[in-house]
């Protein structure tokens, strides 16, 4: 019986994916934030087979993937890594790339098995426009030397670098004999271990420019200017966090301009990662991921709009109900401004059950509808021997 036709697809050689990891790990790359999939057979593997150094977190979306690399960025001061397959899928990381090259954040986006034709040119020209550099690696003796030129180019910044891999059809070449000279660590590299807090603000030191300050006549000069803080007001939920905020904690906070001017309300002391407000909406939830998996000890909260939940935040609630058991501290604190009314626009209800979605994944999940009831919700995600969604239910004010 004849053998019947498997089709051919690009993935990196595995002496490749192998070369890739073992420099990652040579720099000390703590984590790879990617989207797993064919094109990246090998690399995943490769990854999994390094015994989690680095290690590496499946995510569902590009734009979370580099979303998380931003945020490890941020806390850390070091390097962080993304992964997509090549395609549709990699397109997922421009709009986090372009935020990191603004911020100047040392971010490396690896993209696995680009079609050695005209595929090559078409991918290095998109993302050229958003790195500082880009490299093909497309000589597997010079692998060594192209990964660690990636990473050192992303290390001394300002912004992005991008790693483009071959992809090879069809049965791998022989094992290739890599010189020294080109697998060599160069003694001069900057040191990859990061040190905490070197990405984060603090808010003490958060000034007018960073954070505006909340202008609190504007509800009476402009009393029908469209807000997504009525009812549940943003206002008193950051008063009764900040009452009850640990100390050691890190708030993440969505883009948007209603939530990023409350920042500065915070106790002194509280590291704030606050998303520009040209990142993808969301953004704030792989952000709180990656702070925890950077330092599972501290206690990390999240604030967005439920537009960014919508977004990415319920996908990326699997990513957190798979790794939180491995966690000393599980407290990992969601808090969506639910608005119920659809994205901007449109007059459709859209009441999503945020908390109920969170507790069919065995996570803890409480939906709070008025505002006497924020304090006591507070304590209980605290509280909680699991991450917590709080579901604040808020009402916007009418359009003008």
């Amino acid at each position: 019986m004849p053998v019947p036709y498997l089709a051919e697809t690009d993935v990196p050689d595995p002496y490749l994916a192998e070369t890739v990891v073992e420099r990652l790990a040579a720099w000390r790359v703590p984590r790879v934030f990617g989207v797993a999939g064919e094109p990246v057979a090998t690399l995943v593997e490769a990854l999994h087979s390094a015994g989690g150094e680095p290690e590496f977190v499946s995510v569902r979306h590009g734009e979370t993937a580099a979303s998380m690399a931003i945020g490890h960025a941020r806390l850390t001061g070091g390097i962080g890594v993304c992964l997509s397959p090549a395609g549709p899928a990699a397109f997922g990381l421009l709009a986090g790339l372009d935020a990191a090259r603004r911020a100047t954040l040392p971010v490396l986006a690896i993209i696995g098995a680009v079609d050695e034709g005209d595929g090559v040119g078409g991918v290095y020209q998109t993302f050229a426009g958003l790195c500082r550099q880009v490299w093909h690696v497309d000589d597997l003796r010079r692998a060594p030397a192209l990964v660690d030129a990636a990473v050192r180019a992303a290390l001394a910044g300002p912004g992005p670098a991008c790693l483009l891999l071959t992809g090879k059809s069809g049965r791998p070449p022989a094992r290739t004999q890599v010189s020294v000279e080109s697998a060599a660590i160069d003694p001069g590299r900057p040191s990859a271990v990061p040190q905490v807090g070197a990405g984060m603000l603090f808010v003490d030191s958060v000034g007018p420019s960073a954070v505006p300050d909340v202008d609190t006549a504007s509800d009476v000069t402009e009393p029908r200017r469209p807000s997504v803080v009525a009812g549940v007001d943003i206002g008193s939920v950051v008063v009764e966090l900040s009452a009850r905020v640990p100390p050691e904690a890190a708030v993440t906070i969505d883009g948007d301009c209603g939530l990023s001017r409350h920042a500065c309300r915070l106790p002194p002391g509280i590291a704030v990662l606050a998303c520009d407000a040209h990142e993808v909406a969301g953004a704030a939830l792989p952000y709180a991921v990656a702070v925890k998996l950077a330092d599972p000890r501290r206690p990390v909260l999240a604030l967005l709009t439920d537009d960014g939940m919508r977004s990415h935040g319920l996908s990326e609630l699997v990513t957190i109900a798979r790794d939180w058991p491995h966690w000393p501290d599980p407290r990992l604190v969601v808090l969506v401004l639910n608005t119920r009314s659809g994205y901007p626009g449109r007059q459709v209800a859209d009441d999503v059950p945020y908390s109920g979605w969170a507790r069919l994944l065995g996570l803890h999940g409480v939906r709070v509808d008025r505002p006497e009831l924020v304090g006591a919700a507070c304590d209980e995600a605290l509280a909680a021997n699991r991450p917590c969604l709080l579901d604040l239910v808020v009402t916007p004010h009418p359009p003008p």
